[in-house]
């Protein structure tokens, strides 16, 4: 049974941006939150998270790709009682996300991600104790690209 599972932090600003870009894609993000809704509150067993992608993934061993269906994936890792969501996103977003992660050590993903306590069976979270540097992501890891096009261009555009 899972204790925690662990949530990559963009994992929250992709399922925003899912929710604006479209119907299909505000579909799938229901989906993948419900999903992790129902890890948390103890509702389902990670091995029963959803429709396993008909091919797998053998890139990266322990990687798991769920079917949110229209073409969208929830990208997972599991390693004995341990379940970390790691990617969410369109077929072609997770292939490239698991290309380009494909390297990662389970030390590197579990420095990434957030914890989040899986309730027991009273229906109450089980509180765990983890250093803060463990909970706290790094700031950096938080920026994406459009953000930093945003400040560089305004950057940019205040010397002319």
């Amino acid at each position: 049974m899972l204790q925690n599972i662990h949530l990559d932090p963009r994992i929250d600003k992709r399922l925003d941006t899912l929710q604006r870009s479209g119907k299909k894609a505000a579909l799938a993000a229901a989906k993948a939150r419900d999903i992790i809704d129902r890890l948390q509150s103890g509702g389902i067993i990670a091995d029963r998270v959803g429709t396993v992608t008909k091919h797998g993934e053998l890139r990266i061993k322990g990687v798991m790709k769920y079917d949110l269906g229209s073409g969208y994936r929830l990208v997972t890792f599991k390693q004995g009682s341990r379940f970390f969501l790691l990617y969410v996103g369109s077929h072609d977003d997770c292939h490239r996300w698991i290309e380009n992660n494909r390297e990662l050590t389970l030390e590197q993903i579990e420095q990434r991600c957030i914890t989040r306590p899986v309730a027991n069976d009273s229906g109450q979270p089980e509180v765990v104790t983890t250093s803060p540097e463990e909970n706290d992501p790094d700031p950096v890891l938080l920026i994406d690209e459009r953000d930093l096009r945003r400040v560089f261009r305004g950057l940019i555009g205040g010397l002319r």
